[in-house]
């Protein structure tokens, strides 16, 4: 399974949404504040979008659906360090027992050194309940701060991983 991404602003990613095959899992998420919006496609076969940025799925569990808030952590991994970043986050969300997020994947690059950790929530209120959960506190997801990767995997860094959330808006703007 793949997923593919694209972005723009909402306006212009709504259009290509709304002619979305039926069959396909499609998901147009906004950046709060701002036009700037990431349009997901998660397909076996290929992307409907010209330019896409592709990720194989690695790890998967729930249903993507459209509605609630997601968290992308994205973590840039040197090339001689990726076979043993796959086992551990792969290791560690398998073993993650966690009912209040409604979708996970992780994510492969087939280009370049990016990995993403992608989070489904029911909404954002849930994700600031989770996230201020002690029990949470050493997630290696959700989380906006380098802090929260120990001081082990610094070394399989090409850069400072970052973190972004977005809503998927519930109506739809024209």
């Amino acid at each position: 399974m793949n997923i593919y991404l694209t972005s723009g602003t909402y306006d212009y990613l709504y259009k290509k949404y709304e002619k979305k095959l039926s069959s396909e899992v499609m998901l147009l998420m906004q950046e709060t504040d701002n036009d700037r919006a990431i349009l997901l496609h998660e397909s076996s076969s290929l992307s409907i979008f010209q330019e896409p940025r592709i990720y194989e799925v690695l790890f998967s569990r729930g249903m993507l659906h459209n509605k609630g808030f997601v968290t992308l952590n994205y973590i840039p991994v040197s090339e001689e360090k990726k076979p043993i970043f796959e086992y551990n986050i792969k290791d560690y969300l398998h073993s993650l027992n966690e009912s209040t997020i409604q979708a996970i994947r992780f994510l492969r690059p087939r280009k370049g050194d990016i990995y993403i950790i992608f989070c489904l929530w029911e909404d954002k209120s849930q994700y600031i309940t989770w996230k201020h959960n002690p029990q949470n506190t050493d997630s290696l997801i959700g989380k906006n701060s380098d802090q929260t990767w120990n001081s082990s995997q610094h070394s399989l860094f090409n850069g400072k991983p970052y973190f972004i959330s977005l809503t998927i808006p519930e109506e739809k703007k024209h």
